[in-house]
């Protein structure tokens, strides 16, 4: 290869290196502007105080108030209204007063039939029934008292069962209203502990997302950063494959300078491997053409027209085991046996 198309070799390396450089110079600016607006965000996530909503929640059937306390028994106090019963007292008056009446009448009435001498027992036979009379007076009376005993103390059966009635009444009420107050209330406490301990497993899990995600942005961000790298450092190794292919492509351009006589590619143009050296004419730009031999037989037998490499433009000009071999396709010379 020529000291020109090595040259421009060279510089067509330097561009795409330089352009692999700034794309890596500015992918790492770039990648220190993300990262600090990245901390910005992850420090006012990582600060961000997730709180219980129901921490603080209250028992609200705490303090409930049993409705039935205090209740009375509506039967409590209640009188006996036939305990100050009387017996009546007007009839049995009347009925000896009318007795005593008749009998005054009939004693009247018969003083003058009886004589002195009938009186006596007249009176007496009177006397006798005056008094069976009162006995019958008396046993009405009894028997008013003895009704009114009865029937004071059926009422008072009826009121001590009634008070009875009532005080047990209340007292199943008050069981009742006690124990709903009890379910009401440990309903209450289970109610607000369940509650409570969700929102302490919410702020839990709201933690443990915030450490996943915080360790997910460093992962993420450590894998952007790795890839820009990795993406620059590959376009290097393509900027080094490109070159290498191009350089490929030029010794194979040069390997295929090794064909037959009579190509457009020279063989081995050196002039340390020739002999028999004759000028025979020149090329319309002015090259010299020359007759020769190859002193090795390997490189061709018999005579052979071409130029020497010395004398050529170098960009025509590449080596191969140290000796110079010529791009006839960049000449007005033909290479050919003769």
């Amino acid at each position: 290869m020529g000291a020109s198309a090595k040259n421009k070799q060279a510089a067509l390396n330097d561009q795409m290196f330089a352009a692999t450089e700034a794309q890596l110079a500015k992918y790492n600016e770039e990648q220190v502007i993300q990262r600090e607006l990245l901390e910005k965000q992850k420090e006012k996530y990582r600060g961000f105080q997730f709180k219980n909503p129901y921490g603080a929640m209250q028992n609200q059937f705490a303090g409930m108030q049993n409705q039935f306390t205090g209740m009375q028994n509506q039967y409590a106090g209640m009188e006996n209204v036939f305990e100050d019963a009387t017996v009546n007292m007007q009839a049995a008056q009347f009925q000896a007063q009318q007795g005593q009446q008749q009998r005054s009448n009939i004693m009247s009435g018969l003083r003058g039939a009886a004589g002195g001498s009938g009186i006596a027992g007249l009176a007496q036979a009177m006397a006798n029934q005056g008094q069976l009379q009162a006995q019958q007076i008396s046993a009405g009376i009894g028997q008013q008292e003895s009704q009114n005993k009865m029937m004071a103390g059926q009422a008072a059966m009826q009121l001590q069962q009634m008070e009875r009635q009532g005080a047990s009444a209340v007292d199943i009420m008050q069981r009742r209203g006690a124990s709903a107050v009890d379910i009401a209330v440990r309903q209450g406490a289970g109610q607000a502990d369940m509650a409570q301990r969700g929102g302490a497993a919410m702020v839990q899990s709201a933690e443990m997302q915030r450490q996943s995600t915080l360790l997910g942005i460093e992962y993420g961000g450590m894998a952007g950063a790795n890839a820009g790298v990795q993406a620059a450092y590959g376009n290097q190794m393509a900027a080094f494959g490109a070159s290498a292919n191009m350089i490929g492509s030029q010794m194979a351009m040069t390997g295929a300078m090794y064909g037959a006589a009579g190509s457009a590619i020279g063989g081995m143009s050196d002039r340390r491997l020739k002999k028999n050296i004759n000028k025979i004419g020149e090329s319309s730009s002015g090259l010299n053409i020359y007759s020769f031999e190859f002193k090795n037989s390997k490189y061709g037998e018999g005579l052979f027209q071409g130029v020497m490499s010395d004398e050529i433009p170098q960009e025509a000009v590449g080596t191969r085991d140290g000796y110079d071999i010529v791009d006839y396709s960049m000449l007005d010379v033909e290479f050919k046996q003769i």
